[in-house]
């Protein structure tokens, strides 16, 4: 319980503190693009922090890992909300330049940090994260939205890229590989796991083929959170 409840604290922490004060030393020089480097470097640092804080759930029993989903998603929509509405009132569009402001920023990097780290969540834990959508439909438009914003937003990595777009593919808001799963799902593990290794050595041409082809540069959500 003691575990749980450090880990409910740090994850609150991170959700809600967006490293401003790194950014916030350049902002006398105008350089945008040292401003977005320095970003960049924060957002792997909480991604980092995100992937720590999943394992850790997954090391719970289930209604330990259903208690702490909850909790870390009642929190990051709210902070997911707020910034919502910041960006709307600042009129900041994804795919605009980084913002000066540092309220922008802010609600900028937190929508960024948020989405990823629910879509880590979701990629992890799908079962219970979905059936924690379906009870939350404002929950499940949120993170359309942020979904949306993200592959919108020109200050995303490759890599981040093609998470954002497989987490939009598990979600069910963006057109679906031929070819897609989901990695980290339990289930598809237990199906690698259970395949015979005659099996795998048969289709290991095919698979490897599969398993290689990479995501569609620039993925589109479906149209019905176009207006989001």
């Amino acid at each position: 319980m003691r575990c749980l409840l450090c880990l409910v604290s740090g994850v609150a922490l991170c959700l809600t503190l967006p490293g401003r004060e790194v950014l916030a030393t350049n902002t006398d020089g105008n350089n945008s693009n040292t401003n977005v480097k320095m970003f960049q470097g924060l957002f792997q640092q909480r991604r980092a922090e995100h992937k720590a804080a999943v394992e850790t759930i997954l090391s719970f029993e289930n209604e330990k890992q259903h208690k702490m989903v909850n909790i870390i998603a009642t929190k990051a929509f709210e902070v997911l909300e707020q910034s919502q509405v910041r960006l709307r009132e600042a009129g900041y569009i994804p795919g605009m330049d980084f913002p000066e402001d540092e309220n922008v920023r802010d609600a900028l990097s937190q929508t960024l940090e948020n989405t990823a780290f629910l879509g880590e969540i979701l990629l992890h834990l799908p079962d219970l994260t979905h059936q924690l959508l379906r009870q939350n439909k404002p929950w499940q438009l949120l993170l359309t939205w942020g979904l949306f914003f993200a592959t919108q937003s020109k200050f995303l990595d490759k890599n981040t890229n093609s998470f954002i777009y497989l987490v939009s593919q598990e979600l069910g808001v963006a057109e679906r590989d031929p070819h897609f799963t989901n990695p980290y799902s339990r289930r598809h593990s237990k199906h690698s796991a259970g395949t015979s290794p005659g099996a795998s050595q048969s289709s290991s041409g095919g698979n490897k083929a599969k398993k290689k082809k990479s995501f569609k540069k620039g993925p589109h959500l479906s149209r019905q959170f176009g207006d989001l």
